[in-house]
């Protein structure tokens, strides 16, 4: 259908009321000149709460719960992660193989709230890019980050994307067999501080349509925008609303959060959240700052790893001129 906008999520059951609000704040502030089909990906989400939020569904919007059990099943062989089904986080990268008739998708994060017109995210121009994304601000924040990303990857930090809101050229991810490219990569070498970002990023470098930052605001370090300025709002780490009191910007999460059916149920998880759990969550994110730093310098790191690669390269290339 003509003015059509397809939206992606990807969440389990435990994930699924969060993933609400965010559908709800896209609904409350997306341009009425269009209509708009939301795509849940999961592998087990329970029918009760697929009613619940099928209720969400208006003149504009349509919702659909696409289970990604049987896909995951027919390409099995070529992955080389044993728990994929868990790590739905992975599910982005099914998108444009799993919808043969979609060229280009917006993909979201569920632990995001949109404050603008999300058919204007979707009308960019991506041209001959693989992506339209934002700035990763852990990495041009974060020294730590940053130099995990130049010295680990091969990258430069300040072209490093988000993967919380994509804008994907699904015509040419099936063109140039991006699926492909990240099952080769991953069966090459295991990214373990940002997983599937990074290897986003490797296959996507210089190929990325750079959107304003303000539709990928990531609660983290110096927030440069002004409430009436932001498109997006991106609850990175820890800084869940339903997880911590005071986190910056959770008036928005739970402006939308009372307009949903799983409010109560988000205030009792906030109350209930063990305060051991919140000290668990806060030594997490130390604990990965620490993990980019070993990857950093470990002497088999990717970047180190194609460097030797290139020399071995090379040095054959040499033996077979003078042989």
């Amino acid at each position: 259908m003509e003015n059509l906008i397809p939206i992606f999520y990807a969440c389990d059951d435990n994930f699924v009321k969060y993933t609400l609000v965010s559908m709800k704040s896209i609904m409350e502030n997306a341009s009425k000149d269009y209509k708009y089909i939301i795509y849940i990906l999961n592998t087990s989400i329970e029918n009760n709460t697929k009613e619940n939020v099928l209720k969400m569904k208006n003149e504009y919007f349509d919702i659909e719960f696409i289970d990604c059990s049987s896909y995951i099943d027919s390409i099995k062989d070529n992955i080389p992660l044993r728990d994929y089904y868990s790590k739905t986080t992975y599910f982005r990268l099914f998108i444009a193989e799993m919808f043969p008739n979609i060229d280009k998708a917006i993909y979201i994060d569920s632990d995001t709230i949109v404050l603008g017109d999300v058919s204007k995210l979707y009308n960019h121009d991506l041209k001959d890019n693989l992506v339209g994304a934002c700035n990763e601000q852990a990495m041009v924040q974060n020294d730590v980050y940053g130099t995990y990303v130049e010295k680990c990857i091969g990258l430069d930090r300040y072209n490093y994307f988000n993967a919380g809101m994509l804008l994907i050229n699904c015509k040419l991810f099936r063109e140039e067999k991006i699926l492909t490219q990240f099952f080769e990569k991953l069966s090459v070498y295991n990214f373990v501080v940002t997983q599937d970002e990074d290897y986003l990023n490797l296959i996507c470098y210089n190929r990325v349509l750079w959107i304003d930052n303000s539709w990928n605001v990531e609660v983290f370090g110096d927030i440069k925008y002004s409430d009436d300025e932001i498109n997006m709002i991106h609850y990175i780490m820890w800084a869940k609303p339903w997880h911590f009191t005071n986190v910056r910007l959770e008036n928005h999460f739970w402006k939308y959060a009372k307009l949903t059916h799983y409010y109560q149920d988000i205030i009792d998880t906030l109350n209930n959240y063990p305060e051991e759990k919140r000290e668990s969550d806060l030594l997490a994110c130390e604990a990965l700052e620490k993990l980019a730093i070993k990857e950093t310098y470990r002497e088999d790191n990717y970047l180190n790893r194609v460097a030797n690669s290139n020399k071995i390269i090379q040095r054959k290339k040499f033996s077979r001129d003078y042989e």
